[in-house]
């Protein structure tokens, strides 16, 4: 059965549609665009875009941010939700004098946790109410901050600031209970993750180095997951007992040069992945792991599959949009609530253009749709500049 995609498209709406290239369907509509959206003699209504769509964890909503579109337009952005109906609009979050970042959702769909940037350069993490429409409360601000929710979607984990001023804070989002404080010596990493009810961070010692805790989360019980030098990146594999572990040595942002699989009851530790690779992703129900390489060489990036013991599959070449950049570049927080693969692990969605089409002046990147258990090669969606799979 194919799964459904929300995307943005050419013309900046919001669009869905499956991801065999059936039933497509528009969400938004820029009235500024429409003859009839004006009475005669009035002003056409702001143009306006949308970006970062994600879907609600049940798939009945979408949010995403509507901005400001005409050069000299200018206004706040907001939050909107959108029934994947196509009947309900909900404005949930104003924005102003703050750039959005990117939002996610609760696991229990109650509420969203926002990230913003105001206009001094820094960081704020908000927290909204499905159910309280215009009311918002500010969690937590600096820079960086990367934050994952809590399983049962009440508390937030936060890793704000660096090593030196930074630290790991369990949050409650609304405000009712104290803070928590797993880490106060975080390493070389951005977003904690939790398996299993418990917390996944990386606590800093000397130098480069670092050791992957698993902890409950007020810090106590902390148990030994893994120890390394340099940049750490720590993903799920959703299935409440593991964990992906990249590790970049130079630990200045560049590639991750091992990927292992990491049991945190029993211990066990596989390397899944030797070649270097600017983001990973895996799939639960292939039991495989996804990622990005980069030719720098021809100014490219290429996707291929790995499975324990297996040796590489490359899949397909293509330069990326920005939007699908900055995506592999936050991957271990993006991949919590923005996944590229199909909760069946058939099908790989992405942004950008295919090396062997790139050099087609008359065409724009493409959203792709990749069948993973299929020979053929990846089949454009629609135009557009980002996409990500329903989670159902």
């Amino acid at each position: 059965m194919a799964g459904r995609v929300v995307l943005i498209g050419e013309d900046r709406q919001v669009h869905l549609i499956d991801s065999d290239g059936g039933r497509p369907q528009a969400l938004t509509v820029d009235w500024s665009k429409q003859l009839m959206a004006s009475r005669w003699g009035e002003p056409a209504p702001p143009s306006t875009a949308w970006i970062w769509p994600v879907w609600s964890p049940d798939g009945v909503w979408v949010a995403a941010f509507e901005i400001p579109y005409d050069d000299d337009a200018a206004g706040p952005a907001q939050l909107q939700l959108l029934s994947t109906d196509g009947v309900r609009q909900v404005a949930l979050f104003t924005l102003t004098d703050e750039a959005p970042l990117y939002a996610a959702w609760s696991p229990d769909g109650s509420r969203l946790a926002v990230l913003t940037q105001p206009t001094d350069g820094s960081l704020n993490l908000h927290h909204v109410a499905v159910d309280r429409p215009g009311v918002s409360r500010v969690l937590e601000q600096g820079a960086p901050l990367f934050f994952s929710w809590a399983p049962e979607g009440q508390q937030i984990s936060v890793h704000v600031g660096g090593r030196r001023a930074g630290r790991v804070i369990v949050r409650d989002a609304l405000g009712d209970g104290a803070d928590l404080t797993p880490s106060a010596s975080p390493g070389l990493y951005c977003a904690p993750i939790w398996i299993g009810g418990r917390l996944v961070f990386v606590e800093s010692q000397s130098g480069l180095r670092g050791v992957v805790l698993s902890a409950n989360a007020d810090g106590s019980d902390p148990r030994e997951v893994a120890r390394l030098v340099g940049l750490a990146a720590i993903t799920p594999a959703f299935d409440g007992e593991r964990l992906l572990l990249g590790v970049a040595q130079d630990g200045e942002g560049g590639a991750y040069d091992t990927v292992r699989l990491i049991h945190l009851s029993s211990g066990e530790d596989v390397l899944v992945n030797d070649e270097p690779c600017l983001a990973f992703f895996w799939s639960a129900a292939r039991q495989s792991l996804l990622y990005v390489r980069v030719d720098r060489d021809r100014g490219h990036l290429s996707w291929h599959e790995r499975r324990v013991g297996a040796p590489p599959r490359a899949l397909c070449r293509f330069i990326p949009t920005r939007e699908m950049l900055f995506h592999l570049h936050y991957f271990d927080q993006l991949s919590l609530t923005h996944p590229l693969v199909s909760a069946d692990g058939a099908t790989l969605v992405f942004a950008g253009t295919l090396v062997e089409d790139y050099a087609d002046p008359s065409g724009g990147p493409q959203i792709y749709a990749l069948d993973l258990d299929g020979e053929e090669g990846p089949r454009p969606l629609a135009a557009g500049a980002y996409a990500c799979v329903c989670p159902r």
